[in-house]
């Protein structure tokens, strides 16, 4: 009976231990951003936790267990393939967010949603930035207002150092970006509106360029603003479009933009209202990337996108079917998903 005492409260100890240290763990600014350890980290960790487990004194069995866990902390993240220069787009459901890493700066295009008890900002994207080994990002980029695609950006820049924010020209006053705004005040990080006609940035050896919304003038819809850019590296293009639909992308096609790219995330995660004929063979991209989930329920991406794809010889990934895609910007132009087949 004592025996099965001391089991009881043990279990119960361990028990009220764990879930103090997962309360604490969610209310932890970084309490989510953590990246695993390359294996030799790995093996060293578990060498140190064995002699821990060996100790014969209780002092020492703490302070190999707190040695073991800041080791872990520490630890650099494993290598993830393929190396910089690369794009790197999220699966983060029914929303967008891309990273484009180079050998010397980094960007983020959007952070997908974030709703009461599930920011995936938190959740998804600042995990797989630590993952990527990024510290800091010289920019943030938010393609426009929607939900789906700004919501998870000021846990963003909540969690890591940035050097700018844009968004789309005209859109400083849009009541959907009090919050992102207000966490770029909090942190001192500089916004800018960007679109058709402003400067190109240099961060490192990335290239950015704006390529839409024209000025503040003209009625177009939310989608239709969004902040398209053109990323340079490592003699790539990536095409990063937001949701324009089509007659944005009309608008560019005429007014001569340049739009040929490599690499093409589809616009509006290939909705069926974008990914034109024209703006396909503008663009001209060896690979497209559609960021759109699994049976969704709008059905994105649409078969008239995949089909008009394939009729230009354009492969295309998906995140809810592939997991995130990783796109090695070298030479030769490789991708592949994280997901298991």
């Amino acid at each position: 009976e004592s025996s099965q005492a001391l089991l009881f409260v043990a279990e119960r100890v361990a028990r009220w231990t764990l879930m103090g240290v997962e309360s604490a763990a969610a209310r932890l600014p970084l309490g989510e951003a953590g990246a695993s350890p390359g294996p030799l980290w790995l093996a060293l960790a578990c060498a140190l936790a064995l002699a821990a487990v060996r100790a014969r004194r209780t002092l020492t069995r703490v302070l190999l267990a707190a040695g073991v866990s800041a080791f872990l902390a520490l630890a650099p993240p494993a290598e993830v393939a393929p190396p910089p220069p690369r794009l790197v787009v999220l699966d983060v459901g029914q929303g967008d967010a891309s990273v484009v890493q180079g050998r010397r700066g980094s960007l983020l295009v959007d952070a997908g949603s974030a709703f009461p008890g599930g920011d995936l900002g938190r959740r998804a994207v600042v995990p797989a930035l630590r993952a990527l080994g990024i510290q800091r990002l010289d920019l943030v980029v938010a393609s426009h207002a929607d939900l789906d695609h700004r919501g998870g950006l000021p846990a963003v820049l909540a969690a890591l150092p940035v050097g700018a924010v844009w968004i789309p020209a005209g859109t400083a006053e849009e009541p959907a970006f009090a919050r992102l705004l207000e966490a770029a005040r909090a942190r001192a990080v500089p916004v800018f509106e960007r679109g058709a006609g402003s400067p190109a940035a240099a961060i490192g050896d990335l290239r950015v360029t704006p390529l839409w919304p024209p000025g503040r003038s003209g009625v177009r819809s939310r989608n239709d603003s969004s902040l398209v850019v053109r990323v340079e590296v490592g003699g790539r293009r990536v095409l990063l479009p937001g949701d324009v639909e089509a007659a944005a992308e009309a608008a560019l096609v005429a007014g001569g933009a340049e739009l040929r790219a490599e690499v093409l995330v589809l616009p509006h995660h290939g909705s069926r209202s974008s990914s034109s004929r024209a703006f396909l063979e503008a663009v001209a991209p060896e690979l497209a990337v559609a960021s759109a989930p699994w049976q969704g329920r709008f059905g994105m991406p649409h078969r008239e996108v995949l089909e008009r794809a394939r009729a230009a010889g354009i492969p295309v990934w998906w995140t809810g079917r592939d997991g995130a895609v990783l796109v090695g910007l070298g030479q030769p132009l490789v991708a592949w998903g994280l997901r298991e087949p």
